[in-house]
């Protein structure tokens, strides 16, 4: 070997160890800022290495982690797409490749490497997470969306904007934030300043933010914030700065601050901070007595979980975890509690990525929690929610399309295109009807569904126009199954609740009402054959009215004897039957069957109107509506064609109030309402709102609460746009009662006292 060549070995070989030795250097100096989470620092010192050395593992893996901690998906995606190739037999990279996917909105091919994640890892909790998650996110995506979403104007910067909170006429937020608040040792290192609180005061826009306060706006990090209800006290979270070497982590505490003379004072540290982890995100409940927070304290259920301290007297209880339906192995963060609801962040439930929002109820013991689905959640971080009342609000994304890296959205329910089900049973000779092919018709009379009632003779249409009109059609070839059969809408337990109004030969109209409607319907009885119905009251004589005092029982029946209804008289032989179909003919029979007894016919002031007919088979006969009556033909709620003679009391459930009550409960607001849309749809009749009460108090006591009671029913169904002169309000106070108020025995009788303190209607034709 000759001299030359020596040298020329020697000088590679000096160059190879000088390169060692660089890259030796530059991975100890990038590893150093690494393993100190100070990722921004760490990404500029692998890059140096991996232009020198491109297939350089560690890295590689490395620059792809610390992308992945800084939420720099795009880049974060290139690494691991990369250490995948380069170290395949590594679990995580499949994993992390995963999410980076998925975070840029390519689920499946996110999904295929969660696939592959979970081949290597079969027990993982994760990776069967986010498999679940790309399936749950391609089912959700085809719902209608709920929320409207708005970047909004004049408050987002280039930089970190997020956890908005409604106050005064503006938003406190807090600003500037250049990373995670989930990992805190990263403070400061990606070139972003500190962050701090601020206050937008809006009039018709935002007007130019402002510090919150220089009281609690430190040198370091400060917020988010929660205020009380009174707005006196303020809880937020800070970072202290404080150096105390290498290794040492400021840790994310919570404060809270007073309000005295419009200054924020006596800042004083959580009970409950600690140096050796982190207590964060305070959230105080409106009534101050319950304190949600994030922390990685030890003994949860992964990294960040969500706890609720309880007020007990001047200080708080120990932390409780929420559990694992809330928290997981993954971040839990931001909670935010209101109306009984806790919502949070997480990266531990089915979700389109990054931090996604879900809510979850106190009344459900924080569990099933529910994701709020796009576009509320989107493929980044979503999270830092507030309602500023019950349909809209404001939270915080990192998401694309905005103006910086965390901006302020707004967000407001828009309406769905609202949808109900029907569901049913059909009777004939009462008994269910099974196997009967059925169609759902529209009003254009096409055939929209087909349905078959199964061995109960029940049957169920879904996706229902709300408030939309339909016609069932029996598709039978029996006419007796068509003109006998009978349709019975039922609630959600199956419970019949209604009838359906036959129009013709197995033609049945209905309305698709919401579902819950149904539920707060009482059960239909025998007699509850129609929600616009009538009342007949009767007495029961030997000779002349009021002679027999023994008490019966009075039926009324069908043409084949079949029993449809019972009312039993009074001490005076007096009996009424409520919501009865208003048919022009009722059939009544007796418990005792003797021919000297008679029934009269009453009005509900007591008032003869006829005497039933005994038939030769021991029935009574009355034809309800005589040739010379004035009739009424009105369109009840449910667009049935009725006929009521003028001045006829009619009932569409009757008004039922507390003991000694004139106020309007739920209930009866709800039977009021079906007044209002009997109202609207017949623009030519008037009513007479007649009030009643059982026989507790005196007479002028009891008179005067009936006619507080009418006066409130017309105050209600004015209020919801029907003209005062349509309506009459009369007090009768005890004086027609429909029940007895005690029993035979002169025992209390609780059940009729109940139904004596009522309101019933009267139509009345307008002049």
């Amino acid at each position: 070997m000759t001299k030359e060549i020596i040298q020329k070995v020697k000088l590679v070989i000096i160059v190879i160890l000088f390169t060692n030795s660089y890259l030796f250097g530059q991975i100890k100096k990038a590893n150093s800022y690494f393993d100190l989470e100070q990722y921004h620092d760490a990404i500029i010192n692998y890059e140096k290495i991996l232009k020198k050395t491109p297939s350089n593992q560690e890295a590689t893996q490395k620059i792809a982690f610390s992308y992945r901690k800084l939420k720099d998906y795009n880049n974060a995606e290139k690494y691991y797409a990369k250490a995948t190739e380069l170290n395949p037999t590594e679990s995580s990279n499949y994993l992390y490749y995963g999410q980076a996917l998925k975070n840029n909105n390519k689920i499946a091919d996110a999904k295929i490497q969660f696939e592959k994640f979970v081949a290597k890892e079969p027990n993982s909790f994760i990776g069967k997470l986010m498999v679940q998650s790309c399936k749950d996110i391609k089912n959700w995506e085809v719902e209608e969306k709920a929320f409207e979403v708005t970047n909004v104007q004049n408050i987002n910067t280039k930089d970190a904007d997020f956890c908005p909170l409604v106050y005064e006429d503006g938003l406190v937020f807090v600003s500037e934030r250049g990373i995670d608040l989930i990992n805190e040792s990263q403070y400061g290192l990606s070139s972003k300043p500190y962050l701090s609180i601020f206050y937008a005061k809006k009039d018709k826009d935002f007007k130019k933010a402002k510090k919150f306060s220089s009281q609690l706006n430190s040198l370091y990090h400060d917020g988010p914030v929660s205020i009380s209800s009174d707005k006196t006290t303020i809880y937020f979270t800070r970072v202290e700065k404080k150096e105390l070497g290498k290794s040492y982590v400021n840790r994310l505490k919570i404060f809270t601050a007073t309000l005295e003379n419009k200054k924020w004072k006596n800042i004083t540290p959580f009970i409950h901070n600690n140096t050796n982890y982190s207590v964060a995100h305070p959230w105080i409940s409106e009534d101050g007595k319950k304190l949600f927070f994030a922390s990685d304290m030890p003994g949860g259920m992964g990294g960040m979980d969500i706890y609720l301290c309880i007020k007990d007297g001047d200080s708080w209880g120990q932390p409780i975890n929420l559990g694992k339906e809330v928290n997981t192995p993954e971040n839990e963060v931001f909670p935010y509690f209101r109306k009984g609801i806790l919502y949070f962040s997480s990266e531990g439930h089915s979700g389109y990525g990054g931090l996604d929002i879900y809510r979850v109820e106190e009344s459900q013991q924080w569990k099933n929690p529910e994701n709020l689905k796009s576009p509320l959640n989107s493929s980044k971080d979503d999270f830092g929610i507030f309602y500023k009342d019950d349909e809209s609000g404001y939270f915080s994304s990192n998401r694309d399309g905005g103006v910086g890296s965390d901006d302020i959205y707004s967000f407001s329910w828009h309406a769905l295109i609202p949808q109900t089900s029907i569901t049913g049973v059909i009777e004939y000779d009462k008994l269910a009807a099974a196997g009967v092919n059925m169609s759902l018709l529209d009003e254009n009379d096409n055939v929209v569904q087909s349905a078959i009632t199964d061995e109960y003779g029940k049957f169920k249409f879904d996706k229902l126009g709300l408030d939309q009109n339909y016609l069932i059609r029996l598709d039978e070839e029996d006419d007796s199954k068509l003109e006998n059969s009978k349709l019975y809408i039922t609630n959600s337990k199956g419970e019949k609740v209604l009838l359906a109004n036959n129009i013709s030969k197995g033609k049945f109209r209905i309305k698709a009402l919401p579902f819950e409607y149904y539920d707060e319907l009482e059960l239909l009885k025998e007699e509850d054959e129609s929600l616009f119905t009538v009342s007949v009251f009767g007495q029961v004589y030997s000779k002349l009215p009021g002679d027999y005092s023994g008490g019966m029982d009075v039926w009324i029946v069908d043409d084949e004897g079949n029993i449809i209804g019972k009312a039993k008289s009074d001490k005076f032989g007096k009996f009424s039957f409520d919501k009865l179909s208003p048919d022009e003919q009722y059939l009544f029979m007796l418990s005792e069957d003797d021919e000297k007894f008679n029934i009269i016919i009453t009005d509900e002031n007591g008032n003869v109107l006829e005497a039933a007919k005994r038939l030769i088979d021991g029935k009574y006969r009355y034809i309800r509506l005589a040739s010379d009556q004035s009739v009424i033909t009105l369109i009840n709620e449910i667009d049935e064609v009725i006929k009521i003679a003028e001045n006829e009391n009619f009932i569409i459930s009757k008004v039922l109030y507390e003991y000694r009550s004139a106020e309007i409960n739920e209930l009866a607001a709800q039977e009021l309402n079906k007044l209002v849309l009997i109202l609207k749809k017949n623009k030519d009749i008037g009513v007479e709102l007649s009030s009643h009460t059982d026989s507790k108090g005196s007479d002028s006591y009891n008179m005067e609460l009936s006619q507080q009671r009418a006066e409130k029913a017309v105050e209600y169904v004015v209020s919801k746009g029907i003209d005062k002169n349509r309506i009459k309000a009369k007090g009768y106070g005890e004086t027609q009662p429909v029940a007895p108020n005690e029993f035979p025995n002169g025992k209390d009788n609780p059940e009729g006292r109940a139904k004596n303190r009522r309101t019933v209607f009267k139509v009345i034709k307008l002049k």
